[in-house]
């Protein structure tokens, strides 16, 4: 997945760092910086302009329900009335494992707005947000990752319960039906820049 570079400015750099300051002259140069006004110059370099990277709502995550894929398919499937209760049960149990997650997520995602300067639209003279606002985006945006993460984790074993519900003539089926919804479930949220050597 390609990550936009102001993620890895302000989501691989610790947060003591960005609060510093955001140049970095061994950090390749012209990537801006925190000018004497202790604002980062997005002037000089906007990283932020059309990359800002998307973080998809508590809402848009929750519908990523690994039961709910195969019952919004059950007519191509073929499933049978008792299948479609088994699955049904399995997708109200894995909304509630995932509610701590998303409550969690909700909480942080609601209260994240990208600075009005690095918006794609925004006017050349929009003020620069400060460090400060630049470190709190940094912390919140790593916090979310964090907790896709988690979310992301839980995927196999929750894929694994839905598997064992369909017989051998569904289950390719549904596994290819299951492997594309994780697929756009890994693009609602950018994931956490790798440290270099692992």
């Amino acid at each position: 997945m390609r990550f936009a570079r102001v993620l890895l400015i302000v989501v691989f750099l610790p947060a003591p760092l960005l609060a510093q300051g955001m140049g970095m002259g061994g950090m390749g140069g012209g990537m801006g910086g925190a000018g004497g006004n202790g604002r980062y110059d997005a002037g000089r370099d906007r990283v932020g302009r059309n990359t800002m990277p998307k973080f998809a709502t508590a809402k848009e995550l929750e519908k990523f329900n690994a039961a709910d894929a195969l019952l919004r398919e059950r007519g191509r499937l073929k499933l049978s009335d008792v299948q479609v209760e088994q699955l049904s049960a399995l997708r109200a149990r894995l909304f509630e494992t995932n509610a701590d997650l998303l409550v969690r997520y909700d909480a942080i995602r609601r209260d994240f707005k990208v600075p009005a300067a690095l918006e794609a639209n925004a006017p050349a003279s929009a003020q620069p947000p400060t460090r400060e606002e630049m470190s709190l985006l940094g912390e919140k945006m790593r916090a979310m990752a964090m907790i896709a993460d988690e979310l992301m984790a839980r995927r196999p074993e929750q894929v694994a319960a839905c598997l064992q519900l369909v017989d051998d003539s569904q289950r390719n089926r549904a596994t290819d039906l299951l492997k594309d919804q994780t697929s756009e479930l890994r693009k609602q949220v950018p994931e956490l820049p790798k440290a270099r050597g692992r």
